[in-house]
This record gives structure tokens, sequence and C-alpha cells, in this order.
């Protein structure tokens, strides 16, 4: 399979939002809206059998931060501060919430930056995701800067944590 039919830019509808009101640290919370008009790039990366999607995002500011790597950088002219956020990762297995568009709906040089560093990008999520089961194992959670505020504290059925 090539890289790029590992990368889908999709939506996640509305109805994923509406069906689970008990997420919580989402992006844009309460305002569903919003959260289905967001693009979420499909990488595809299985994780213990589950589909992660990561939300590209306008403000994701510095990708690496003094407590690790949250994110990966995509800037473009309008949006210099655009990337990859690593830290609202959604996992939707379920391909009923899934849409996905006629057109690409991001920047071309965006995507072809995600094209060429699609290995690299991979690789940190799995590590991010590996991170934070690992400290969630542990319970560490809430005192880890870099997991605090991440989505993926709604996903501990599908990671396989207690």
């Amino acid at each position: 399979m090539s890289e790029v039919q590992k990368i889908e830019c999709v939506f996640i509808k509305e109805m994923y939002f509406v069906e689970h009101p008990e997420f919580v640290k989402m992006l844009d919370p309460g305002n569903v809206d919003k959260q289905s008009k967001r693009s979420y790039l499909f990488i595809k990366i299985e994780y213990k059998g589950n589909k992660l999607y990561v939300p590209l995002r306008k403000n994701l500011g510095k990708a690496e931060r003094k407590y690790g790597k949250i994110g990966y950088t995509l800037p473009t002219e309008s949006m210099p501060d655009a990337g990859l956020d690593y830290r609202y990762i959604l996992v939707v297995n379920d391909e009923k919430y899934i849409e996905r568009p006629q057109s690409l709906r991001i920047p071309r040089n965006q995507y072809r930056k995600i094209v060429e560093n699609y290995g690299k990008i991979e690789k940190e999520v799995i590590a991010y995701v590996n991170g934070f089961v690992k400290k969630a194992k542990k319970n560490r959670i809430g005192r880890e800067p870099k997991y605090r505020e991440s989505s993926l504290i709604n996903f501990y059925e599908e990671f396989g944590i207690e």
C-alpha cells in the first residue's frame, strides 16, 4: 500500500459527537456543529485494532513542548501555526461516523508535506498513544503535562486499560 493510500482527510459526522456526550477533553466541547466540520486526518494507523484520527488545527502552536512532542507542524502562509494535534486523537471504529469529502479539503502543500513525512508522523502518533497508554496504566495521566489534556482519556476500553 502506498503512502498516499494510507492517508485520508475526513470529517467525523455530527452523530458521533451527539452519541458520545460523555466524552471529555475534546476540541470544541459542546459545539457539535464545529466538531463535525473540523478536518481529521486519518492516517491508516491501527492501534490494537482501533482506527486513529488526528485533527488538523489552525493553531497548534509549538509541536515540541518542554515536556515532549504533542503534534506535527504543517504551516501555511495564512495559517503559520497549523498542524496535527496528537493530544486530540479520536478513535472511530464504526464507518457510519466517517464522511469522506469528494475533494481534498486541506491545502495541497499541507497534504504534500503529510505524504512526504508519513512515516515520521505515523511513528510519532504511535509513540504518543503508547506513552499515553503506559501512563494511564500507572494512573499518572493527571500528573503528566503531555497527556493531561488528551482526548485519549475517552478510549480506555479500546486500548485495554483497566
